[in-house]
């Protein structure tokens, strides 16, 4: 007889749920996932689902929240010590690309549900993306004008960051059969921030040609 807790069990069970769900809406979308692939996937019975989430859309939505959380969590961290706002965003901007690296999931519900409008589009811009969109916003508008990052808009710093930050990652298969090499490794995920960095940004006044690689978390390495 199993001695662990059925407060345990139960959470255990949540979150196997979860991370199933993000899988399978990931690679099928909402209408493309079902909810038995999903109970499968987690090792439960397809009745369990509906103990834990009052619908599909509900299991959706939790999985969809559960990414972001861990992406605020992951990019507060990082942003913990900078002093000055292009270390914030350089920060943050590090943290975007590791997160993708790690959870591509994330883009990829993202790109199955922002192609057309629906309530869950909706949903996902309320509830995450506005928020995302003004964070970039505070940081960029100010480094704009005092000439710290090329002179666009938010709005296409935003879309800069999110493409350049998730695209290797959302298409690792693809970079795979491309370069026969894994765009997942360390090495590779700090070249790849360094870059998006150095694309966004201009050197700053008195700062050595590394300071884009110090301040993103990297460290040039010697030859």
């Amino acid at each position: 007889m199993s001695t662990v807790p059925r407060s345990d069990l139960s959470t255990a069970t949540r979150a196997a749920l979860l991370e199933a769900a993000i899988v399978e809406f990931a690679a099928h979308g909402f209408d493309g996932a079902s909810t038995r692939a999903i109970a499968t996937r987690a090792g439960v019975h397809q009745p369990q689902i509906n103990y834990h989430f009052a619908s599909k859309l509900e299991l959706w939505r939790a999985a969809v929240d559960w990414l972001f959380e861990e992406l605020l969590q992951e990019a507060e961290q990082a942003r913990r010590g900078a002093r000055t706002r292009r270390d914030q965003l350089e920060a943050a901007i590090g943290a975007f690309v590791r997160h993708a690296a790690r959870r591509p999931e994330l883009n990829r519900i993202m790109v199955h549900e922002s192609g057309a409008p629906s309530q869950r589009l909706e949903w996902l811009v309320d509830t995450h993306v506005k928020e995302r969109f003004a964070q970039v916003t505070a940081l960029w508008e100010p480094l704009r004008r005092a000439g710290e990052v090329i002179d666009i808009d938010s709005l296409t710093a935003f879309y800069l960051i999110l493409g350049g930050g998730t695209l290797l990652y959302t298409n690792a298969p693809e970079a795979r059969l491309i370069s026969g090499e894994e765009p997942t490794r360390a090495e590779r995920i700090e070249t790849h921030t360094a870059a998006l960095i150095a694309m966004l940004t201009r050197p700053s006044r008195g700062s050595s040609s590394t300071s884009n690689d110090t301040r993103s978390g990297t460290k040039r390495r010697s030859a």
